[in-house]
C-alpha cells in the first residue's frame, strides 16, 4: 500500500532585486521592490506563470525588515492577484513590480483581493527582522502576482543599497509522492 508524502518545491521568491529574504534566506526571483516602503503605502510585484500543469497548494510566508520601531500589532499585509492569462488581473495589478494601486486608494483596491493571504503582526521593536508563520494557500489561477500594503505605522527600513533590505514573500508548490 502506497504511502503519501507532501514535499516543498522550488521557492518563488519575490523581494528587491538580488536581495535575499530573511523568510528562509533565499534569492529573489521576481521583483516585488520593498526598501523604504512608506506607511500607509502598496506596491504590486511581478508576476509568475505557474505553468499549465501548476501545483494544487502553495506554502506562503512574508518577512519584513523593520526600520523606525512600528506600533506593536500593526500589520504589512501581503495578498496575491491571480489571473488565467496573465493579463487580467484583480485591483487594477498589472503583473509588474510597481506602485499599487494607481490611484493610491490602497482601502478601496485591496477588497478586490479578498483577505490577506498573510499579513506580519509587528512587534514594536525597530531595524528587526519579522517573519509571520507560513500558510497554505490553493492555486486559483495560472499567473500570480503579489501584493504589499504596509500598515505598520512606519515606512519599512531605508537600506543605503535596496537589495540589503530582506522584506519579501517565499512561495512554495507543495506535491503529494507515493512511496512504498
Amino acid at each position: 500500500m502506497a504511502v503519501f508524502i507532501e514535499r516543498l518545491g522550488t521557492a518563488i521568491v519575490w523581494g528587491e532585486a538580488s536581495s535575499t529574504t530573511v523568510a528562509g534566506g533565499y534569492t529573489t526571483t521576481n521583483t516585488l521592490s520593498l526598501d523604504a516602503l512608506a506607511d500607509g503605502s502598496g506596491r504590486m510585484g511581478a508576476e509568475v506563470d505557474l505553468g499549465a500543469d501548476h501545483a494544487e497548494e502553495y506554502l506562503v510566508q512574508g518577512a519584513i525588515e523593520t526600520g523606525t520601531a512600528p506600533t506593536a500589532g500593526n500589520s504589512f499585509e501581503y495578498y496575491l492577484a491571480w489571473s488565467g492569462d496573465g493579463t487580467n488581473y484583480p485591483a487594477g495589478v498589472t503583473g509588474s513590480d510597481g506602485a499599487w494601486p494607481a490611484d493610491g486608494n490602497e482601502d478601496e483596491w485591496k477588497l478586490q483581493l479578498n483577505a490577506p493571504v498573510t499579513a506580519v503582526i509587528a512587534t514594536n521593536d525597530g531595524t528587526t527582522i519579522e517573519i509571520q508563520n507560513a500558510v497554505r494557500v490553493k492555486a486559483k489561477g495560472r499567473y500570480v502576482a503579489p501584493v504589499a500594503d504596509n500598515n505598520l505605522g512606519q515606512a519599512l527600513r531605508d537600506e543605503a543599497t535596496a537589495s540589503n533590505n530582506g522584506s519579501g514573500l517565499v512561495m512554495w508548490p507543495i506535491t503529494r509522492v507515493a512511496t512504498s
